[in-house]
């Protein structure tokens, strides 16, 4: 039997919407863990096809879904004629199975300017359905800690992109902002979907987490009088436009996302806040790109007691004011900071991406902000 040669979709993709297309059959190559039904809901679809334009783009979207959702590493759509029908196809999806298990050793720079060794291990599509976990532990040169452990579920079917997830972790860490450690130990579920056709991201999130602030000798009376343990529950809703081309130095599109956090109901926390997130980014001429961000955050308590310093607003470090020390912008007493109920933040970026064009970049910078107490 003769090989069977394969174009590219282009080759026909958008000159064929005249030309009528019947699904006989779809078949996958090299599937050996995932399950039927999982692979069922993705590509039910492609029977909908009506004619062969439309095949083509659903069989990419297929292919690129069915690896976005954790099902396939691979997967490459093939359509072939039928040989009992003029008007019949069959398609083909040759795929490749994530691995049975991962596990890796990072060391490298946090976005504090810390040194850091991660040692992480997961598994992929653990129940054949795309389910993934993952577990992690950090460990940097000044003696932070930090161990985590996550489930995820997608749910699968055409073009979904919703999942839950559940996180445990548990975190050491020294704050030299006020002058004090804190413990952590937390319980993270979460939600994440798309409404008005795939346009506004949305998350939900609930929060249970124990803390325990220990603050040093040098740290202010206002910091010190706060330690101790302190319990937190709260829930965040978040709603976001995101048409970036990349979430880290994007050269174009705009992301804005609205965040609200409510606590309250149980624990020590009491409060309500508000996150206002917007950057934007465009190409100019001679490979530069002209980026902007603004942050806005306002914090409002709900019951008789202070806000935590914990929950406070704050500013300073790489990801909002640079040239200031991580969240030393705000009210202070003595050598602590101690935030403040609202902050603003604004910052007008210039790359220009240098050899290899992916990994320097040229970047000058002008950033604003404040904290009202």
């Amino acid at each position: 039997m003769p090989e069977k040669t394969f174009h590219k979709a282009q080759t026909i993709f958008e000159k064929a919407s005249a030309v009528p297309s019947i699904v006989e059959a779809v078949q996958f190559h090299g599937v050996r863990v995932t399950k039927n039904d999982a692979l069922l809901k993705e590509v039910s679809e492609l029977y909908k096809s009506a004619n062969l334009d439309e095949l083509v783009h659903n069989s990419h979207l297929a292919a690129r879904h069915l690896q976005e959702v954790g099902l396939m590493d691979h997967a490459v759509a093939l359509i072939d004629t039928s040989a009992t029908s003029k008007e019949g196809y069959v398609v083909n999806f040759l795929v490749r199975e994530p691995k049975s298990f991962t596990a890796g050793v990072k060391a490298g720079v946090s976005t504090n300017g810390d040194a850091d060794v991660s040692l992480s291990a997961g598994k992929q599509s653990v129940g054949g359905r795309g389910e993934a976990v993952q577990t992690q532990y950090t460990y940097t040169v000044k003696g932070d800690h930090c161990f985590n452990i996550s489930a995820i579920k997608p749910f699968l079917g055409w073009q979904k992109y919703s999942n839950i997830s559940t996180t445990l972790y548990r975190s050491l860490a020294h704050m030299p902002w006020n002058q004090s450690d804190v413990d952590e130990n937390a319980a993270i579920f979460a939600y994440n979907g798309q409404m008005w056709d795939q346009k506004l991201l949305h998350q939900i999130k609930l929060n249970a987490i124990w803390r325990t602030l220990r603050a040093s000798r040098d740290a202010a009376f206002s910091v010190r009088e706060q330690a101790g343990h302190t319990l937190k529950f709260s829930v965040e809703n978040a709603v976001a436009v995101d048409t970036r081309d990349r979430p880290i130095l994007a050269s174009r599109g705009i992301l804005a996302r609205f965040t609200q956090e409510f606590a309250g109901l149980f624990g020590d926390a009491s409060f309500l806040k508000n996150t206002l997130d917007l950057q934007a980014a465009a190409p100019l001429p001679l490979g530069f790109i002209l980026a902007a961000s603004f942050q806005a955050r306002h914090l409002k308590g709900t019951g008789e007691r202070e806000v935590h310093i914990l929950d406070r607003c704050y500013l300073g470090g790489q990801q909002d004011i640079r040239g200031f020390g991580l969240n030393t912008i705000g009210v202070k007493a003595d050598n602590s900071c101690l935030g403040g109920g609202a902050s603003l933040a604004g910052v007008v970026h210039l790359y220009r991406p240098l050899i290899p064009p992916n990994m320097l970049f040229a970047h000058a910078f002008l950033a604003s902000g404040s904290v009202a107490s």
